[in-house]
Order: C-alpha cells, then sequence, then structure tokens
C-alpha cells in the first residue's frame, strides 16, 4: 500500500478538481458563445480521472485487507461514509433551499437521499453533479459484498486481479446490452447511469494491485504512463470526431478507453513524493487537492446563486471573463471554508469512531 504524503496523487486530484471548475466557469461565456462542447471536454474527463484515483487509493485499501484476510466491512464503510456522506447531504439541502429560491417550487428529491437519482436511467437536473457520487457510493457499498462472497471455496479463483478483471468484463457487459437496448444518449443515457459505470473505478482499483503485485520498474511505470498519454490522445479525438449519442464505440468502449488511460498515470504518479517545484506551487497543489471534495460538491451550488439569482450575467468577453475568474476563487476560498469548519470536524469524528487500521493514503 502506498504510505505517507505523495505530491503526484494530489497533483491528480489537483488537476481533476481543476478540470471540472474550469469547465464550469466556461458557462460564464454562454450568452457570447451559446455553445461550449469543448469546455465540457475538460470537466468530463476530470470526473473520469477522479473516478479513478479514488479507486487507486480507496479500492486499494479494500485489496490489501482482503488479500491479508483482515477486511473489516463495518469499519470500511462507516470511514467512507463519514468522509463523503455529510459532505453530501450538506449541499443536497443548500441545494434544495437554492431550487425553492430560484423557482419557488420544491425538487423531487427523495431519491437523492439513497442514491437513487440516476441508479439505471438519466439523472434528474437537480443537484446534478451528485451523479458521480452515487456512482462512487454504490461501488463501495457493493465492492466489499462481492470480495466476502469470493471467500471460503471459492477463494482459490477470485484472487483480487481475476474478481476485479471479472466485475469489469460483467459492467462493460451491462453497458453493451443497455446501449443495444435502449438507444441512450452518451452524456445523459450512458456516462451518467451508475449500473453502467461502476466499472469505472475498478480500473484504479486494478492499477493499484498490479502496482503492488509486480513492483514495478521505474522503466514500467513511465512507459505505462506513455501509453496511457497514447489512450488519453484517442480519447479526445474520439469526444470530437465521433458522433457520441450515435456511436456505438463512444457509448460503450470509450468508457473503458478512459479509465484505462487515466489509470496508466498513477503508478508513476505514486512513485512522485517530491515535488521539486517551488514551494508556492507545492503548497497550492496541496490546498487544492484537501479542498478537492468539498470543492466538487459545493463549486455549482454558488454557481446557481450566481447566476439564477444575483443575475450574473456578462454582455461582454471582458464581464463574462471578470465573472468566470471571480466564480472560480470564490468556489476555492468556499471550499477552504467548508473543509476547516465543517468536513475537518467531522473527519476528527470518523478517525474517534473507527480509527484507520492502515496508513493508507484516503
Amino acid at each position: 500500500m502506498i504510505r505517507g504524503h505523495v505530491f503526484g496523487l494530489d497533483l491528480i486530484r489537483a488537476l481533476a478538481v481543476a478540470m471540472v471548475l474550469v469547465t464550469h466557469a466556461s458557462f460564464f461565456f454562454l450568452p457570447l458563445t451559446h455553445d461550449l462542447q469543448a469546455w465540457w471536454m475538460p470537466g468530463q474527463l476530470g470526473v473520469e480521472l477522479f473516478f479513478v484515483l479514488s479507486g487507486f487509493l480507496i479500492g486499494g485499501i479494500l485489496a490489501e485487507q482482503a488479500e491479508h484476510g483482515d477486511l473489516d466491512v463495518r469499519q470500511f464503510w462507516v470511514r467512507r461514509w463519514l468522509r463523503t456522506l455529510p459532505n453530501y447531504y450538506l449541499f443536497l439541502l443548500v441545494n434544495f433551499l437554492i431550487e425553492r429560491w430560484a423557482t419557488g417550487a420544491w425538487p423531487h428529491a427523495w431519491s437523492y437521499l439513497y442514491f437513487g437519482q440516476n441508479l439505471a436511467w438519466p439523472s434528474p437536473m437537480f443537484y446534478g453533479e451528485s451523479w458521480s457520487l452515487a456512482i462512487e457510493e454504490i461501488f463501495y457499498l457493493i465492492a466489499p459484498l462481492l470480495i466476502l462472497m469470493a471467500r471460503g471455496r471459492l477463494a482459490r479463483y477470485m484472487r483480487p486481479i481475476p474478481l476485479i478483471v471479472i466485475g469489469i468484463l460483467v459492467f462493460t457487459g451491462i453497458r453493451i446490452a443497455f446501449v443495444l437496448q435502449g438507444d441512450p444518449g452518451w452524456d445523459e443515457g450512458v456516462r451518467k447511469v451508475t449500473l453502467v459505470r461502476l466499472d469505472a473505478i475498478a480500473y484504479g482499483v486494478l492499477a493499484i494491485v498490479l502496482y503492488r503485485r509486480f513492483r514495478m520498474t521505474t522503466r514500467v511505470v513511465t512507459g505505462a504512463a506513455l501509453l496511457g498519454a497514447v489512450g488519453v490522445a484517442i480519447c479526445v479525438w474520439s469526444y470530437f470526431a465521433l458522433p457520441r449519442d450515435s456511436s456505438f464505440f463512444a457509448r460503450t468502449f470509450l468508457f473503458n478507453l478512459i479509465p484505462i488511460s487515466f489509470a496508466a498515470f498513477l503508478p508513476l504518479a505514486a512513485r512522485w513524493r517530491n515535488s521539486g517545484l517551488p514551494k508556492f506551487v507545492e503548497v497550492a497543489v496541496n490546498k487544492l487537492a484537501l479542498w478537492s471534495y468539498a470543492l466538487y460538491v459545493s463549486h455549482l451550488a454558488l454557481l446557481r446563486v450566481l447566476q439564477w439569482i444575483l443575475g450574473w450575467k456578462g454582455q461582454t468577453p471582458l464581464e463574462c471573463l471578470a465573472q468566470a475568474v471571480a466564480f472560480s476563487a470564490m468556489a476555492i476560498a468556499l471550499a477552504a471554508l467548508v473543509h476547516y469548519l465543517y468536513e475537518r470536524p467531522v473527519l476528527r469524528l470518523r478517525d474517534a469512531i473507527a480509527p484507520k487500521t492502515a496508513p493508507a493514503i484516503a
């Protein structure tokens, strides 16, 4: 398991949330451009990068405990839920109140309480950023149960690597059947539907298991990262070149290629422990990584307040740019506030209730 502070993984986390933030800041330019397809791609890829990184860090804990025979499912769930659910439900409530304030109507949000909003169907527009959190929560609910099922007589056949590969193949098959049967759109109809995207996190788990098992050399991890760069280039080309809403490849195997490509970078990032960069750059990366989850769940609520309620809609390029920059700065400041006043006390409570059993990054 990866122990201690690793700058390279912080950089990946900071890059992922920055990609999402930049994409949503581009919404301030809609009055001028009316079409931001090129800007949507970084944010979409940023979420996919979050999935893979989550599997590499959190899923790796599961894989290690399962391999050593000391998996404590209850402790894992308590630590995971106290890390994610408080922020999720806080901003579910915030978005609930914003929706009421902006529209005068109460949104139908019961399914959000149990992460059912996008289980096998498109996610509603309300609290739209929560679709990815639903995928993560369902994955980390199911994964420990699958590991427990693989114990006993099946243990000889269900080592971590074949178990993960089988899981990826199963959910890839479900995605293929889903596309063939319903002909859904690429984004709302496939990318954001939980039951056809659970394999996205599994690639990160597979990457950390392979990294630990085979003790990869510098040459191997560098080569893997280069292959990952090629894969990302193919993904970007596919994004723009293919008719995504009708392309079979885009709606099925592109969702394999994207996480495979990102997972290929993570072993190299895991070796980058000391940045060697100017101190202010290192601090900025570390802070953005630290606040990333708070930033992810809070920034769209801020965007909705600014645009729906305060009417931030620039008419000139300079006004749009100023509003986008101001929104980004305010979003980061809000995330820092949420982290120190709300998230950090909850994490202290988590560590008191369910102390971690291994000094791994989580």
